[in-house]
């Protein structure tokens, strides 16, 4: 339980940190309207609809709606951290991170086929919800613990339910990486080349290095990647030892989507308004941990602390000794003999 909370504060820190991020200058202006209005392209109709009313809003109260959004996640988050409020915070966070997915992400990108997990897909937003749904603790207990619990069995859904959602996740990733637009490989590197705007020359020198290979090379990088996020998603089939071996192969690959995916999740541009995807996904493949196994203890006896030992009883009839063996066991090295009056050793 102690796990579930620091991974709660966790949470709670990187909704300030998204916070203090949306309070950036660039966010505070009309150039950030711009960026909501660049998630409607090629999206269907009616979601192009919702982000250019998101956007013509955002535009005409520039610094009123980037000082609401700011605060209102700095808020949550604080209210996460502290245990009084962590509940309600929580609960109230989901409809919010719903609604910034929706408005102000475009679903993430996932109805245009362009979007991919490496490059932040399927949006920060929509995994804050998640990660609060996993974590939420229950006002009482209702899931049997396993002998190596995770973090995750303490919270709402438990460590099945939490397990069903990573291999969702992982396996959707799968399955968007698969579906090409215009090509596979016109997809991969034209996501590597959008990440690089706004980037320091080094890291833009990089992506363009990626995306060369991406354009030349797209069924190799396609295949690779398909399958480590089909075995990040068998997570959801593991356990013990064989889980954490996966979770640790999980984190170092996500640590490398975050650098040479999602750069950064853009914070070295001044107009990033979150932590990224990877991070989140973190959180939750922390939340699936196995807890080292506990040996069950012993009780042992105090000196002068009396001990107590089942009574023996046997009827004898017959003429002569009566010749017992006691078992090796015992850590008796010869055999007793009982006679009718008592025994002797």
């Amino acid at each position: 339980m102690t796990k579930l909370r620091r991974l709660q504060t966790a949470l709670g820190l990187l909704w300030i940190v998204d916070g203090l991020l949306q309070l950036q200058s660039a966010n505070l202006s009309a150039a950030f309207a711009q960026r909501v209005t660049g998630t409607a392209m090629a999206q269907p109709g009616w979601v192009q609809a919702l982000v250019v009313r998101t956007a013509h809003v955002f535009g005409a109260h520039p610094l009123a709606a980037g000082l609401g959004l700011g605060l209102v996640q700095i808020t949550l988050g604080t209210a996460i951290i502290v245990p009084s409020t962590r509940r309600r915070a929580m609960i109230c966070s989901v409809p919010f991170a719903l609604g910034v997915w929706a408005l102000g992400e475009g679903f993430g990108g996932l109805l245009t086929g362009f979007s991919m997990l490496p490059s932040g897909a399927p949006g920060a937003a929509l995994l804050y919800a998640v990660a609060a749904v996993v974590l939420l603790a229950p006002t009482t207990s209702s899931h049997d613990l396993p002998t190596t619990p995770s973090p995750a069995q303490y919270g709402w859904l438990g460590d099945h339910g939490a397990s069903i959602a990573w291999g969702v996740l992982w396996g959707g990733a799968a399955l968007q990486q698969v579906i090409p637009f215009v090509t596979l490989g016109f997809k991969l590197s034209a996501n590597l080349q959008m990440s690089a705007l706004g980037e320091p020359g080094w890291l833009a020198a990089s992506d363009g290095v990626l995306a060369r290979f991406a354009a030349t090379h797209e069924l190799v990088l396609t295949s690779a990647l398909v399958v480590f996020e089909l075995l990040v998603a068998s997570i959801a089939l593991a356990h013990g030892p064989r889980r954490l071996r996966l979770l640790q192969l999980a984190l170092v690959g996500m640590a490398t989507l975050w650098v040479f995916g999602e750069n950064f999740a853009q914070l070295l541009t001044g107009s990033a308004t979150d932590v990224g995807a990877m991070p989140l996904y973190a959180l939750l493949a922390l939340a699936l941990v196995p807890s080292a196994r506990t040996r069950p203890t012993t009780p042992s006896l105090q000196r002068g602390q009396p001990m107590t030992l089942a009574p023996l009883s046997f009827s004898y009839t017959g003429p002569g000794p009566v010749e017992t063996s006691v078992p090796p066991e015992c850590g008796r090295e010869r055999a007793s003999t009982l006679t009718r009056s008592g025994y002797r050793s």
